[in-house]
């Protein structure tokens, strides 16, 4: 599958977050073959440092789409390059702190609430996100880069692999990997599996216990939208996206409506009452935005938005929904979850 930059098929990443504050890269995922999101891991005890991440001999050979890696020691520098998030959140699962990171911008210090709290009091370097500067790379001395949230990671990965080994990703492209993949791959390059193990199943535990509190959520239909401008209205249509997945794992699917839709993933200003379901989410890149949808005519006549039944998303929670990791799952729940009860009471 080929990758055009800043583009994830199905989904344009530009065009999601066009007029947003993170990065200028836009969002709306694929998660190709993707698996149930399944749960989020509230704030854990901060893990062992890096040298002591888990048991599990070294050297070891890593498989991924890109080649086999070997590692010759126990990881103790890790370095994350690319989006800024999902990596990080793997290795901080595992007790890890990067010691270089890219920038989160929109954050408070430009790191995540969910990485910081991780962090062990520990500063990690922060380097510029969607881009690699291999000076600065190989300042930070890495003996171990994890790269499988990098768009030009296939291009890239001549350059960073004379620094260190370089853990990519298991499926046919960056970002493809479910958050599920992202941390087992990463836990065992850290040779912290069952650490790993241990956060995925905290995620999973966590959305069994949402849908065995919410019966009622099980079947209803949800759709989500990009609410940036009315001149392209780009809409999750693929039930293998990662949020659709996010949003299936709550007990809602996809609405048959926008799946018809198919390859075209858009709709018009004048067929906006195709996003009606049970459950209406849109994201806003701004206020102007969401002024302007729900000022439009067709939109506000949607059953769902005349009921109640729709919810707004910002900028920084549609990052973790589309591009679910191991930690920010955890925190898009505490924030979604209210919004979704009132919606559905």
């Amino acid at each position: 599958m080929s990758q055009r930059p800043f583009t994830l098929t199905p989904m344009d990443r530009r065009r999601f977050l066009r007029g947003g504050a993170v990065l200028g890269a836009g969002l709306f995922l694929t998660a190709c073959g993707a698996t149930t999101v399944d749960a989020a891991p509230s704030a854990a005890p901060a893990g062992p440092a890096a040298g002591t991440a888990g048991a599990g001999g070294f050297p070891r050979t890593i498989t991924t789409k890109l080649g086999q890696v070997t590692i010759p020691k126990r990881p103790e520098r890790i370095v994350t390059v690319g989006f800024p998030t999902g990596t990080a959140d793997a290795a901080l699962a595992c007790g890890v702190v990067p010691v270089g990171m890219p920038k989160a911008a929109g954050h408070p210090g430009e790191i995540e609430p969910w990485v910081s709290r991780r962090m062990q009091g520990r500063t990690p370097t922060l380097i510029e996100a969607n881009t690699v500067d291999v000076e600065q790379v190989l300042a930070l001395k890495p003996d171990l880069i994890l790269a499988g949230m990098h768009r030009t990671i296939p291009d890239d990965f001549a350059k960073l692999s004379p620094i260190a080994p370089v853990i990519s990703y298991e499926s046919e492209a960056p970002f493809q990997d479910t958050w599920q993949q992202q941390t087992t791959l990463i836990g065992k390059a850290l040779g912290a599996e069952d650490r790993a193990a241990a956060a995925i199943k905290e995620v999973e535990d966590r959305f069994a216990g949402i849908r065995a509190d919410h019966p009622g959520w099980r079947g209803r239909t949800f759709t989500f939208t990009q609410g940036a401008t009315l001149a392209q209205i780009p809409t999750v249509t693929d039930p293998n996206e990662a949020s659709a997945r996010m949003f299936a794992s709550l007990g809602f699917e996809l609405s048959p409506k926008v799946r018809e839709l198919g390859a075209k993933r858009e709709v018009s200003a004048e067929r906006l009452d195709l996003i009606d379901a049970d459950l209406v989410i849109v994201f806003y890149p701004s206020p102007g935005a969401r002024k302007t949808f729900e000022d439009n005519a067709v939109f506000s006549k949607i059953p769902a938005v005349r009921e109640g039944r729709y919810i707004t998303v910002d900028t920084s929670l549609a990052f973790p929904l589309i591009a679910p990791g191991v930690l920010n799952v955890a925190w898009a729940v505490d924030q979604i979850l209210p919004k979704i009860e009132k919606a559905m009471a």
